[in-house]
């Protein structure tokens, strides 16, 4: 029975020295030896959000409510990073959160480097931070040291970061106390990686209503950001026509005031096909990306796949925005907006 038990122990070691050695070169390893060359472009012309919900708990983890191992979500990615770059994409758009484990999002960078896709870090605020005010002191630093963490530990494949994502909407204190996050935040990502693009976006509905943009250019936030971005949405529908076009004149004209210091990118634009139908979900996005291709600008759509959210996100305005839907399947605006994929920038 002793040596039964022996050789039960032995094998149960075994089998958590592999499961550890296969994590350790996972997280450790393969991330320093994937790379991806230095980009010449100021942002991924054609680019995608992938949106997914998640829950860690060890080894183990909820990815779009389903149980399943890290390994499993790492293998979900991969084949998910093939298809994006099939369709004609050339980056990947991945969520960052400040105070939350990001090892997941990291592995997500790798699994697009390795498609030749080229991964933009979004760095978001916290899930503990009321919205709306500005960082303490010792939530700036925990801040910057996140900052230069992630940046430091992805050099090797992510080159764009955009910072707080929509700040005229999910506000970070005062058009004042956001351009001292910008001026805290920039600096530590260029000496972290001095080949990095830092991305803010300024203007996050087309109707262009709030002069958020304005103040923020007026206080200096320029010179702590390399690519002006915006989503010109509107409301019911998202995506309209006029609205588009009234809001790359607006961001034309913010930039011929301000000596056209930036490169103009749109970091997220979609339309959900539980507000129309998804013959005019696939029109819509037609005219999107035709207004972009005209104006050289690049577009990060919002987003891929439905596949991996939760079920209290299927119903309801916060269903079918991705290019693919719940069930796997391709919707008709993929096949609408492939022929843009494939057109270079000028």
């Amino acid at each position: 029975m002793k040596k039964i038990l022996k050789v039960i122990f032995s094998i149960i070691a075994m089998m958590i020295l592999l499961i550890t050695g296969y994590y350790f070169y996972q997280l450790y390893v393969v991330p320093k030896l994937t790379k991806l060359e230095v980009p010449t472009a100021s942002y991924p012309h054609h680019s995608v959000f992938y949106r997914y919900s998640l829950q860690l708990s060890g080894l183990a983890a909820s990815f779009g409510g389903q149980n399943m191992s890290i390994s499993k979500i790492d293998a979900i990615a991969k084949q998910d990073m093939k298809n994006i770059k099939a369709a004609g994409f050339d980056g990947v758009k991945i969520g960052y959160h400040f105070q939350n484990n990001n090892s997941v999002a990291d592995q997500i960078a790798v699994k697009a480097a390795e498609q030749g896709l080229y991964p933009i870090g979004a760095l978001q605020g916290s899930y503990n931070i009321p919205e709306g005010r500005a960082f303490t002191p010792k939530e700036m630093t925990e801040w910057q040291n996140y900052i230069k963490d992630e940046v430091s530990a992805n050099k090797n494949i992510i080159y764009y970061w955009e910072i707080w994502g929509e700040p005229s909407l999910y506000k970070y204190g005062s058009p004042e106390e956001f351009v001292q996050l910008l001026k805290a935040t920039y600096p530590i990502i260029k000496a972290a990686n001095p080949n990095a693009k830092v991305i803010v976006t300024l203007g996050a509905e087309a109707t262009g209503d709030s002069d958020f943009d304005d103040q923020v250019l007026a206080l200096g936030g320029g010179n702590y950001f390399d690519d002006l971005s915006f989503h010109p949405y509107a409301a019911n529908p998202y995506l309209q026509e006029d609205q588009v076009k009234s809001a790359i004149a607006h961001e034309k004209a913010l930039l011929t005031k301000y000596g056209n210091r930036w490169p103009l990118v749109i970091t997220e634009i979609g339309q959900p096909a539980s507000e129309v139908s998804e013959k005019e979900q696939a029109r819509l996005a037609k005219f999107l990306y035709a207004e972009a291709a005209k104006n050289n600008i690049p577009v990060t759509w919002f987003y891929w796949s439905d596949t991996h959210l939760l079920k209290d996100e299927k119903t309801g305005d916060g269903a079918n925005w991705g290019l693919i839907r719940f069930d796997g399947t391709e919707r008709p605006i993929l096949e609408a907006i492939k022929p843009y994929l494939k057109v270079k920038p000028i």
